[in-house]
């Protein structure tokens, strides 16, 4: 009994889906090598044994980071210090004869440790600036909440004592706050200014030749407050 003549396009058709399967095989089989092979490589990640490709943080290195912006954040959720905690020098950069002086009476009723007032060497047309250290960040930002208005400039002095200057533009009606104004609570973290970055990649400028001895320690390298080279007030 012979067989009928197979259709040729049945065969074809057959050839294809068996071509078909066999590639299909073989990417599943690709496939599961792969999956087997990427298990084992982030299992090996994971127990430590192998370093992974995101290793390294995404961060630009200190040494590379480049700024405009030239104002230091405050710590993480610190909190400010009290006013008998904080050193500071008052100058006068005003022809108003006897600024520095009244202003530092006003901060030391306040409580503030006042090192001295005389006069800064240079017009100043703002309103308040605040010169301070990396060592007295905090202290710097908790006289700033004292102020409506302020600009922050850290120089390279080795000291917790800030300077203040007084510029053209204060008004002690208007600029020193209240004592209960609630900026001054003591239990209120410091705002973060919009535009800051870590304290150790600012640009400090150069300090005054002589910083006033920190009266809060019991011992300071610093010159004598006498000796300073700031002209103290009606010397000019």
């Amino acid at each position: 009994m012979t067989q009928p003549p197979m259709d040729p396009t049945a065969s074809k058709r057959a050839t294809v889906r068996r071509h078909r399967r066999e590639r299909q095989i073989l990417l599943f089989g690709l496939l599961l090598i792969g999956m087997a092979v990427a298990g084992v490589f982030f299992a090996s990640v994971y127990k430590g044994d192998t370093e992974g490709p995101f290793a390294e943080p995404f961060v630009t290195p200190a040494s590379e980071f480049e700024t405009e912006v030239n104002v230091a954040c405050p710590p993480g959720g610190a909190l400010p210090m009290e006013p008998t905690e904080i050193p500071i020098r008052v100058l006068n950069a005003t022809d108003k004869s006897g600024l520095a002086g009244t202003t530092a009476a006003d901060l030391k009723g306040r409580g503030f440790v006042v090192t001295g007032a005389g006069n800064y060497p240079r017009p100043y047309d703002g309103s308040v600036r605040i010169i301070y250290g990396e060592e007295g960040l905090v202290e710097a930002y908790t006289l700033s909440n004292y102020f409506t208005e302020f600009e922050m400039v850290l120089d390279t002095r080795d000291s917790a004592v800030s300077d203040l200057v007084i510029g053209d533009a204060y008004d002690p009606a208007t600029t020193l706050r209240a004592q209960g104004a609630p900026e001054l609570d003591p239990e209120t973290p410091f705002v973060r200014p919009q535009q800051c970055v870590p304290v150790e990649l600012v640009a400090p400028e150069p300090a005054p030749r002589v910083i006033p001895d920190n009266p809060l320690v019991e011992a300071s390298s610093s010159p004598s407050a006498e000796a300073s080279d700031v002209p103290q007030e009606g010397d000019n």
